[in-house]
């Protein structure tokens, strides 16, 4: 029979800094081979591992033990690590208007919440598609000092800070 392989999906994202283990689905594999090897530990292993410092694709040849081929390509996206700003002025001239979280749109099940003096809650976000206004409830909110935390999930701590808004 051929060899089958399933990767879940054409990409894989792994975190900046992580190490990215590959394990497909295979099934009547009998001898792998991952071109090209660059940042893997192993190219002839089915579950091998590594720290991709770039954007990479690879390809895995499965053989059965028969001979049969099957190959397939995944892409492997190295996410960077998110840079949360500490200020923006939302007065609506164009420029630092948002809360914009550069690379936080490739954690899909990021959480962010903003919290004033008070503690009451002003932003919940699942996902960050749409960077901060700076307004709660379609009010704008007064120039201050805002605590946020910003959880991306995969067992890692959250982030917590501050952000301010000047206007």
């Amino acid at each position: 029979p051929t060899p089958g392989i399933n990767f879940g999906g054409s990409t894989i994202n792994v975190l900046e800094g992580d190490i990215l283990k590959l394990s497909p689905a295979i099934t009547n594999g009998a001898s792998y081979l991952w071109t090209p090897a660059t940042y893997l530990n192993s190219a002839v292993s089915a579950t091998p591992f590594g720290l991709p410092t770039a954007d990479i694709s690879y390809n895995l040849k499965v053989i059965s033990d028969k001979g049969c081929e099957f190959e397939k390509s995944v892409f492997i996206r190295v996410v960077k690590k998110y840079i949360v700003p500490n200020t923006f002025t939302p007065n609506h001239d164009g420029n630092h208007d948002t809360w914009e979280i550069d690379n936080l749109k490739y954690y899909p099940a990021v959480r962010v919440r903003v919290f004033n003096r008070s503690g009451q809650m002003v932003l919940e976000s699942i996902g960050y598609n749409t960077p901060w206004d700076g307004t709660y409830k379609g009010k704008d909110m007064p120039f201050g000092t805002y605590y946020y935390v910003i959880e991306t999930g995969g067992g890692r701590n959250p982030k917590t800070g501050y952000v301010t808004i000047i206007r």
